[in-house]
């Protein structure tokens, strides 16, 4: 079971996640909480995961924890990608669903990193304002391949085409996502939640 806090500010939206995390048997509610005593109490609590509702930048707990804000990109940007290794872990829209809520949590719990791709519009890396063109659906396939690690050569037996289509798909994959390596593909593409490592 994956112990979590939940802190909000009021009462009825502690109590609505709450709900939310009772209602899946992967997780055991230990604690509810407002932000404002969290930082203070949050010792007291055997948790592994933190459920916030933050109302702003300022009330973050700083501990590993998936975050309900207002405006999930500027969080992503600003904390998830700031290199610090406190904060947010997931960062989700006050309004995602309780299935979105509960994947965010299982993901922190398993030591991963979760966001809505909607945060991620726009956004191929920390700083980065344009919007990257959409992949193909072969060219995810071909992103996912890389990711693995294959040769072209691997990569057009394990797809059904040539190694010259292979290298014309990376082409274009290194130029919708602006990236000049497999590495950096491979890294824009998780970031965009186009692929899962």
């Amino acid at each position: 079971m994956i112990r979590t806090v939940v802190s909000a500010s009021s009462a009825l939206a502690r109590a609505g996640l709450a709900a939310v995390v009772r209602g899946d048997s992967r997780l055991a509610l230990v604690g509810e909480i407002s932000p404002h005593e969290l930082a203070r109490n949050l010792t007291l609590f055997d948790r592994d995961v933190v459920l916030e509702q933050r109302d702003g930048a300022g009330d973050a707990s700083r501990v590993p924890s998936v975050a309900l804000v207002d405006d999930p990109r500027e969080a992503w940007m600003g904390e998830v990608t700031g290199g610090d290794d406190r904060g947010p872990r997931a960062v989700l829209s006050r309004d995602a669903s309780p299935e979105e809520i509960v994947a965010a949590i299982v993901a922190v719990a398993a030591g991963l990193i979760a966001v809505q791709p909607r945060a991620l519009a726009g956004a191929v890396g920390p700083g980065a304002r344009h919007e990257p063109e959409r992949l193909t659906s072969r060219e995810i396939d071909v992103l996912g391949e890389l990711a693995r690690g294959a040769s072209n050569k691997a990569i057009a037996a394990r797809l059904g085409i040539s190694e010259h289509t292979v290298k014309f798909h990376i082409a274009s994959i290194f130029a919708k996502l602006a990236v000049s390596s497999r590495t950096e593909a491979v890294t824009h593409g998780v970031r965009l939640g186009l692929i899962m490592l």
